[in-house]
């Protein structure tokens, strides 16, 4: 089982989004998703879920791994909007958001890097790219086989689906170095951020 990296999102119920930042701390980028300065108590993931009350309450557990701060987001998630990503990478960040796509696939790749969209396209359908540098990982997907030796795209369906998820998420996370920590965010605690809405924090058991 995966634990590091960013490819074991394909293994699990991916629901949330993740909002990567590459040059600020966590607290800065919880700061430039919306939420205000104050304290950070330390929860679980269904203790943020319990505070989607309001569908337009938005809370992100926050952190740091391999050099980038890193942001997972409940409910209003918007890291997902490329407008507030840009405004993550303002003053030369790279921001980075993966936004599962739960109810409509697929899951979806953004980059922004300096208040600019680089790069975006749905993981598995990679044919389809926007942005200023829509190329951007053009080598990687042919190295790993994602564009094929003719030109054309892998194409997967049924079992093999969350495989092929998986190889897109290994070109993401080889190209920039993610990684988040598998077993804290799906089983430990980490600090919560409100990013959106007036949750009652009054629930939280802490």
């Amino acid at each position: 089982m995966t634990t590091r990296g960013i490819r074991w999102l394909s293994e699990c119920e991916w629901h949330f989004g993740v909002t990567f930042a590459h040059g600020i701390t966590a607290e800065e980028l919880a700061g430039r998703l919306g939420a205000v300065p104050g304290s950070r108590p330390s929860v679980t993931a269904n203790a943020a879920i319990m505070l989607l009350t309001d569908a337009d309450v938005g809370v992100a557990r926050i952190g740091e791994a391999e050099g980038w701060a890193f942001a997972v987001e409940y409910g209003e998630s918007h890291g997902t909007r490329h407008d507030a990503l840009k405004k993550v990478s303002r003053g030369e960040v790279t921001a980075v958001n993966l936004d599962p796509q739960a109810f409509h696939p697929p899951p979806m790749f953004s980059c922004a890097v300096d208040d600019d969209l680089v790069c975006s396209f749905g993981l598995g359908e990679e044919w389809r790219r926007w942005g200023t540098d829509p190329d951007l990982l053009q080598v990687e997907f042919e190295d790993a086989g994602i564009i094929l030796p003719g030109g054309e795209y892998l194409e997967t369906s049924g079992d093999r689906y969350s495989q092929r998820i998986a190889l897109s998420l290994g070109v993401v996370e080889t190209r920039f170095g993610l990684s988040l920590p598998r077993d804290q965010v799906l089983d430990g605690t980490l600090p919560l951020a409100v990013i959106s809405g007036e949750p009652s924090l009054d629930t939280l058991d802490i």
